[in-house]
């Protein structure tokens, strides 16, 4: 008997019934991301071109990458790439993987800097600073992690992106920046889940991603006190300070903030109509 070829068709049928068997609610956009990845074509091509014969080192390659989706490892890590702001960035488990939710903070910044230069804390893959410079209009970002790995993927990716070397370094919070470096504003998405929290997340999250970039302590704010602490020394008189946060930690950032001296502080809403992004402005001093 003849053995039935492999397809485009086939291996996307294939995959969408293991994944969605073993509970991946996004089965079928998954299956289409890794097929995509492994046979490096687009959208279109997966479509149009389901009778295409797929060699045995591809349809291989494809299902051991089913076999780990299915242990709940995400996606991005599988592939080594994730679209934030509509630009790819290299990630890997040394890096948080970039969520849709922060392209609001993102989008704020965007909307009031122009012509400035800031610093991010917890820099990550690096996609808010280089997503401010490729997208800002006059925007210049430093950078600091206390992650090497972490430090070393954003440099990449700045390279990669826009064709330059990144300002990246590593750092514990502010610890390793100059003294008397000044910056007009300072952004962060820093850890901010409760430790407590962090055994009840799903375990793509719980299992995969680096606990040190989740991990805010116990009530989650360890990191937004330690940034507003210290971040008055490096900011120019009247600079601003942007923050994602958890839904529920409006208030608290808030109240961090104005005992501080910080004024004009507002709270800014995501897309699900979600407490997402706090900023404030360093009273100017007289």
């Amino acid at each position: 008997m003849m053995q039935e070829k492999t397809t485009i068709n086939s291996l996307r049928t294939t995959g969408r019934n293991l994944l969605e068997a073993a509970g991946i609610g996004s089965y079928a956009i998954d299956v289409d991301v890794l097929l995509m990845y492994v046979l490096g074509i687009d959208k279109n091509t997966l479509i149009a071109d389901q009778s295409r014969l797929v060699d045995d080192t591809c349809a291989n390659e494809f299902m051991k990458m089913i076999e780990r989706r299915r242990e709940n490892i995400p996606i991005q890590y599988l592939t080594g790439k994730c679209e934030f702001m509509s630009l790819e960035f290299d990630v890997n488990r040394n890096t948080l993987i970039p969520r849709p939710d922060t392209e609001i903070l993102v989008e704020t910044i965007l909307a009031a800097e122009k012509n400035t230069r800031g610093l991010e804390i917890g820099v990550g893959t690096g996609c808010i600073s280089i997503s401010l410079e490729y997208h800002g209009e006059g925007i210049a970002m430093c950078g600091v992690d206390i992650s090497p790995e972490a430090v070393r993927v954003a440099a990449q990716n700045h390279e990669r992106i826009l064709l330059c070397d990144g300002i990246f370094m590593v750092s514990d919070l502010f610890e390793n920046v100059p003294h008397g470096a000044k910056f007009d504003f300072i952004v962060s998405n820093p850890p901010y889940i409760e430790t407590d929290e962090i055994e009840r997340l799903g375990s793509n999250v719980k299992d995969y991603e680096p606990q040190l970039a989740l991990d805010g302590g116990p009530d989650g704010l360890d990191f937004y006190r330690r940034i507003v602490g210290q971040a008055a020394e490096y900011l120019v008189d009247g600079g601003r300070i942007y923050f994602e946060i958890g839904y529920n930690q409006a208030r608290a950032v808030e109240n961090i903030l104005a005992a501080a001296g910080y004024v004009d502080i507002m709270i800014l809403d995501d897309y699900a109509g979600k407490n997402r992004v706090v900023k404030a402005r360093r009273m100017q001093n007289v």
